[in-house]
């Protein structure tokens, strides 16, 4: 029997590996001496063959798990082989798992990723196979509300709308930010004013290189940048925040009182804000600012694709 486990959510695909496994030990192998992990970084055609034939110990079957061997096409052609010529003689479980990078995934139109190599072609027709990737936020809106229903937790609607907005959908990092606040609240109904004051903003450095990148006019940097971070789940408010804060501090140096100090920012950041504002009219910055303006409305309101209106943004002022 052959499991297979991928996608971009690697929170989800953690979960079903960990269900697959606690289900294979209560039936199979109650000891749990016979779950093997073999990963990417280690395997060889040899070793997976020795681990998928041998006789487990004490037990009825044994499972193989096998970590990201997609990453590897040309193990994975191997495997793909050894699998289309021997699967009648395999009686333990193969489960593969493979964790997807979020930035160089491709999706397609329904949602599903859009993978190459023999093996992933094999897997792709096993009947056991799921695939998750990262929720949009009405997806994600009704998975916090189903988590938080099932652990008793209690958490206002308009909470859940501006945890998303902080943390994007990193299901680890949302998981960790209930809890934490559950815990501060007492088990009280966690509330928007809760998430503001306790849940720090998911940055990382690709957004201010992105901040950067329009500032001095990289379009095609810029363009690059913000479907890495939109792939990646980078929530689109969170990121026109970043543009429309840094937009904002060059339009304050354009004053020629304007310093670090008074402006309370580090020396460095304002150096490199100054340097970007040469790039930009003052008249300029206040139509890009205004603009931000816009796309903060179409985005809530939900009106077009969040990537088509920072493309169109990136366009009009790069």
């Amino acid at each position: 029997m052959i499991f297979f486990i991928y996608g971009t959510d690697h929170y989800r695909v953690s979960e079903k590996l960990s269900e697959v496994k606690t289900g294979f030990i209560q039936k199979r192998d109650k000891a749990g001496f016979n779950v093997i992990n073999l990963d990417i970084s280690d395997l060889s055609l040899d070793k997976f063959i020795q681990e998928a034939l041998t006789t487990p110990f004490l037990s009825e079957k044994k499972m193989v798990v096998v970590k990201n061997v997609l990453s590897d096409k040309k193990i994975g052609k191997e495997i793909a082989r050894f699998l289309k010529d021997n699967k009648s003689r395999i009686d333990n479980v193969i489960c593969f798992v493979d964790l997807i990078n979020p930035e160089k995934a491709k999706i397609n139109r329904d949602g599903k990723l859009t993978l190459t190599g023999d093996l992933f072609k094999l897997l792709s027709k096993e009947e056991y196979r799921w695939e998750f990737n990262n929720m949009k936020d009405s997806e994600l809106n009704t998975w916090i509300k189903n988590y938080c229903r099932q652990k008793e937790i209690k958490i206002n609607p308009l909470a859940i709308n501006e945890l998303i907005i902080r943390t994007g959908n990193d299901l680890f990092q949302i998981i960790t930010e209930i809890n934490k606040l559950n815990a501060y609240k007492n088990g009280k109904e966690i509330l928007t004013d809760d998430i503001k004051k306790l849940v720090n903003q998911k940055f990382d450095d690709n957004i201010f290189v992105l901040v950067d990148s329009i500032g001095n006019k990289n379009k095609k940097l810029a363009l690059k940048l913000i479907s890495n971070q939109l792939n990646f789940g980078t929530h689109p408010l969170m990121l026109l925040s970043m543009i429309t804060r840094q937009f904002k501090i060059l339009l304050k140096t354009k004053d020629k009182n304007a310093s670090a100090v008074n402006l309370k920012i580090h020396p460095f950041v304002f150096n490199k804000a100054k340097m970007q504002g040469q790039n930009f009219e003052k008249e300029i910055i206040i139509k890009i600012i205004n603009n931000t303006l816009e796309i903060e409305k179409q985005l809530k309101s939900g009106e077009k694709n969040p990537e088509l209106l920072f493309n169109l943004f990136v366009f009009r002022h790069c």
